[in-house]
């Protein structure tokens, strides 16, 4: 251990640059460099910002000219410590990540400002129109076939061949250590890293990833169809209903009543949602027809498939009975109607991913009906659409024999990607590590947590918790992280890994992680 921190301090000597930031501009990567097919990449800006970083932007040239090309962004720093981490994207991606503010970082653990070099792409395509209100890029690039395999996986990989070839040019070296941080897509794509391009990253942080991308749209279209069966849509009155009632009824089996259900196992044991069922089943305000109960139960347990789609035949329920439509939430299940229009498809949030998926990766038709798609009546194409995009192998073996390490964190009330997508496949690999998961992965749950919303949306150094784990060895344990809400006065909880849970102590500040333990 001595050695290990003496190793890191010398290492830590910021390295100064060897060209000129402007000198950049213009500089190609030729097609050998990268390990995958492309015509090369050209940066097209090089420019330093106020705080001394030189901001690269550029482009990667595809085989075949009808697709666009792969958009890029580097961030040199002037006094580089040596490391690099590459940032993910969200959704269907299509717009330019520039890897200088990632999500649920501390702000004042900017990476770049910590002297890390960041980099990002746009994945390869530039979001559409295809949702009128902007939620989520279109997926209609995917009809282009070079397109949809720089989505799925290849962009991972050509960028960071880009990013370090740039970096030997501007630093005279490549970074010793290159991570990677992402959540949602990103975290899906932090994934994609780990298990098909393992030789090239020391750590990744994925954050409610969304790996076995195929699954997590049928899944959206299977909600979507509870939701608009006859008399059962969920308004965000009735969302809000069922979120006051679960909390009210488990808030407090945690040892403290702060809005935040943490003991989520006790929960789904005394919570019934056929408690707020409207008399003789008709719907009124304040309670729920038969078939708004009948969907928030199917909406809340697994999506069965019926055939097999990257290794499982189903996929986790939704938190909708767990408190995710509490205080603080605001990514429920749909967004507002469009005026004049009774609720569709296109109003919830999970068919709109689904929608997008399977027309363009899918079907292959832009106007088919997402709504009458079946999986088992189009098996190959839903297997094309999982070996492309789809990060759900649990064989983390190369990652694990060149030391990679991997930090995973999910919150309990995300209604965009649900938690048990990510306890499921944590299990997976446990059923094939064993004892020995722990040496290269640490798995966290945080309690009250949604996909950026909640009634505590976390702020975690995750970053300095990898970078310290892959330098020293020295593994992770519980993790404290902070309420990055406006009213969230900065109270702090534990992080615990899973399954265990913060339970209050009864007496400490109930603002402060110490007065909390990590309970099973």
């Amino acid at each position: 251990m001595i050695q290990a921190l003496m190793a890191l301090t010398m290492a830590a000597a910021p390295a100064a640059p060897k060209a000129a930031c402007g000198d950049l501009a213009g500089f190609a990567v030729e097609a050998p460099r990268i390990g995958l097919p492309t015509r090369g990449a050209r940066v097209t800006a090089a420019l330093a910002d106020p705080a001394g970083v030189c901001v690269v932007k550029g482009a990667i040239a595809p085989v075949d000219p009808a697709a666009p090309p792969i958009n890029f962004q580097i961030n040199l720093p002037a006094a580089w410590n040596g490391k690099a981490v590459q940032v993910g994207g969200g959704g269907y991606d299509g717009f330019l990540v520039s890897g200088r503010d990632p999500a649920f970082l501390p702000k004042d653990r900017e990476p770049v400002a910590r002297g890390y070099a960041t980099f990002g792409s746009d994945s390869g395509h530039v979001g559409g129109g295809g949702d009128p209100r902007g939620a989520v890029g279109d997926a209609a690039f995917a009809l282009n076939e070079e397109a949809w395999i720089n989505f799925g996986h290849a962009q991972i990989k050509k960028t960071r061949d880009v990013a370090v070839a740039v970096m030997a040019r501007f630093y005279g070296t490549g970074p010793r250590r290159l991570y990677f941080y992402g959540n949602s897509q990103g975290g899906h794509e932090g994934l994609i890293a780990a298990q098909r391009f393992p030789a090239d990253y020391d750590g990744v942080v994925a954050i409610h990833p969304a790996y076995n991308f195929t699954a997590l749209q049928l899944s959206g279209l299977n909600l979507a169809k509870h939701l608009y069966a006859p008399g059962a849509w969920l308004s965000p009155a009735k969302t809000r209903l069922i979120g006051d009632a679960v909390v009210a009824r488990c808030d407090g089996l945690d040892g403290l009543a702060d809005g935040v259900v943490s003991n989520v196992a006790a929960c789904r044991a005394v919570f019934d949602v056929r408690a707020l069922l409207c008399p003789g089943g008709a719907d009124a305000d304040g309670c729920l027809s038969t078939a708004q109960v009948e969907a928030a139960i199917a909406i809340s347990r697994p999506t069965r498939f019926g055939m097999e789609i990257s290794g499982a035949d189903t996929f986790g329920g939704w938190p909708i009975l767990d408190g995710a439509f509490g205080k603080g939430s605001f990514f429920g299940l749909g967004f507002r109607p469009v005026p004049g229009k009774p609720p569709t498809g296109q109003d919830a949030f999970g068919f709109l991913m689904a929608d997008q998926g399977v027309r363009y990766m899918m079907a292959r038709d832009p106007a088919f009906d997402s709504l009458t798609f079946e999986p088992t009546q189009h098996r190959a194409a839903v297997a094309r659409s999982a070996e492309i995009t789809d990060a759900s192998s649990a064989d983390l073996d190369r990652f694990r024999a060149r030391g990679g390490k991997l930090l995973l964190m999910h919150g309990t009330v995300d209604m965009a990607i649900p938690p048990s997508n990510s306890i499921a496949y944590y299990q997976r690999l446990s059923t094939r590590y064993g004892a020995a998961l722990p040496g290269f992965l640490r798995f966290y749950i945080a309690p009250g947590f949604g996909h950026g919303d909640g009634p505590f949306p976390v702020s975690w150094n995750s970053l300095e918790a990898l970078d310290q784990w892959v330098e020293t060895g020295r593994a992770p344990g519980a993790q404290t992280v902070v309420d990055a809400s406006p009213d969230g006065g900065g109270r702090t909880r534990p992080l615990c890994e899973f399954p265990r849970w913060p339970r209050y102590d009864g007496k400490g500040d109930p603002s402060r992680a110490d007065s909390f333990a990590c309970a099973d």
